[in-house]
């Protein structure tokens, strides 16, 4: 058992194929870089965005990376809390792409406000709680907070493990490993505290996805977007299109390092049956969201669904509809649900997915026809090279990140495979896995303290509350507020807590 443990820790060695993959992916990225330099320099006129589509490729993606994301930490918190032995050689694989799919999301807002201050100063100083665009960061952040620490945490085994191996980069896994020794009661520590993080994330997760459904649902002048459904619509959507990068970057992996021992074919089948689950809800809402429109014809929403059936979209909404009934035949049926079918039909829904994404952004702002535009007489959108390259950057630095940490670390919670071990050298380090878990959970229980007593005071007290606006709407004009000092700024202030709240736990808390 020892030796069949021990060739899993082996890390850090680039072959000839990881090199040549690394240099088509930082050429990817170094491209994209540039591009973004260049809109940087010139503007958003280098790309295909215009009045009124105002949103494009971009958002696009940020809806997109958002949906990835709830792939990892929520289905690895239910496959432990369920204790799904099947599901644990693929929680890590999970767990990265959700922190690198939410980083690729938060980079394509950046790309969509042209210059990043706008994002970085405005949103902070300037946030409203009654937004849900405010809401989207604040939760995105939550998400991206949660996920980190679930992560962080699972690793501390491996980390001890790795950090008795002499090699260069000893001195990262010394720092991970904390005073992890393997003894029964840290163990017990460990395993508690997934727990507690697992069942925060899953809220969490819900509340990311429906937020960012919101800021399409709660738009009343865009045509097909002002539906209740999108709120669980996006839901379903972010649980197919995670499960689909799930099932597809495991059996890379899986034949990548030979892991054909550790993620079985039994646990892509149980996989494949959980995404015809996925496929058929998500379909059932794409049905009912098209029939809503047509049935009702609202002269708008009616003119969006044309467009999107018999228009020039019309070959897009056509792939998306067979890309979800083809799956869903194909692993109903249970003697071609195999390990092969199921990561094909994920390979060929995950795409799809995208392409909805773009369907939903783009189509209802082009056919705005009371707004001018400077275009034409006829509104239309194509995205340029800048914005072709910028997708592609994202996800390119999304496969980066995968293939950085399957060198760095086990691609698999070893610990939880193999059992737990207890580590030879005594750990240096002073602070406590106790401190870190704490640190974590003060991080988020505080600010979450802070976000409902900020809500509270704004919705209650109104122009009262210890709030700051830039802009004010007023019936005949728009006064422009003076910008706020650092500690009036209600999301400053959060984030000021976060880090706080975490570093005291730290420093204070010590292992009992």
């Amino acid at each position: 058992m020892s030796e069949q443990r021990e060739k899993y820790y082996t890390t850090g060695v680039f072959s000839g194929t990881t090199f040549l993959t690394l240099g088509v992916l930082l050429t990817i990225i170094g491209l994209a870089v540039y591009s973004w330099l260049q809109q940087l320099s010139i503007g958003l006129g280098v790309t295909g965005l215009n009045r009124p589509a105002v949103w494009g490729i971009y958002m696009a993606n940020f809806v997109f990376f958002i949906s990835i994301s709830m792939s990892g930490t929520f289905i690895s918190a239910v496959m432990r809390l369920l204790n799904l032995e099947w599901g644990k050689p693929i929680t890590r694989v999970a767990e990265v792409i959700t922190v690198a799919s939410l980083v690729m999301a938060a980079l394509n807002i950046l790309f969509d406000v042209g210059q990043p201050f706008r994002a970085l100063i405005y949103i902070p100083l300037f946030g409203r709680i009654q937004s849900p665009v405010g809401w989207d960061v604040i939760v995105l952040l939550f998400y991206l907070l949660t996920s980190l620490g679930y992560l962080h945490i699972s690793l501390i085994p491996d980390a001890a493990v790795l950090s008795e191996r002499e090699t260069r980069l000893s001195w990262l896994y010394r720092l991970l490993r904390y005073d992890w020794s393997g003894a029964e009661h840290q163990v017990h520590l460990l395993e508690s505290a997934l727990k507690i993080l697992a069942v925060v994330t899953i809220p969490i997760a819900v509340m990311m996805h429906t937020v960012t459904g919101w800021i399409f649902g709660g738009m009343k002048a865009v045509p097909t977007w002002n539906d209740a459904l999108f709120g669980p619509y996006f839901i379903i959507g972010a649980l197919l299109s995670g499960l689909s990068l799930i099932i597809i970057t495991a059996a890379v992996i899986r034949e990548r390092y030979r892991l054909q021992e550790i993620m079985s074919e039994k646990a892509f089948t149980n996989l494949g049956k959980i995404l015809v689950v996925f496929l058929l809800g998500y379909l059932y809402f794409f049905l009912a969201e098209n029939f809503t429109v047509r049935y009702a014809a609202a002269a708008e929403d009616f003119h969006v669904s044309e467009f999107l059936w018999t228009g020039p979209y019309s070959p897009f909404t056509w792939y998306i509809l067979v890309s979800l009934v083809v799956p869903s035949i194909v692993l109903l049926i249970p003697s071609l649900r195999s390990y092969r079918t199921v990561v094909a039909m994920a390979g060929v829904v995950l795409p799809a997915m995208w392409v909805k994404r773009v369907l939903i952004v783009v189509p209802g702002l082009l056919n705005q026809t009371r707004l001018p535009t400077v275009q034409g007489p006829v509104a239309d959108y194509a995205p340029t090279h800048v914005e072709l390259l910028l997708t592609a950057g994202s996800f390119a630095g999304l496969a980066l990140v995968l293939l950085l940490f399957t060198k760095l670390f086990p691609t698999f919670p070893v610990w939880e495979i193999f059992g737990h071990t207890k580590t030879r050298e005594e750990p240096a380090s002073r602070i406590s896995l106790r401190a870190v878990f704490t640190g974590w959970m003060s991080g988020i229980s505080v600010s979450s303290a802070f976000v409902f007593a900020w809500a509270v005071a704004t919705l209650t007290l109104g122009e009262k509350a210890a709030t700051s606006y830039s802009v004010k709407l007023m019936p005949t004009s728009v006064e422009v507020l003076v910008t706020p000092e650092l500690v009036t700024s209600s999301m400053i202030n959060l984030l000021s807590v976060v880090v706080l709240a975490g570093i005291l736990a730290i420093l204070l808390v010590r292992e009992g």
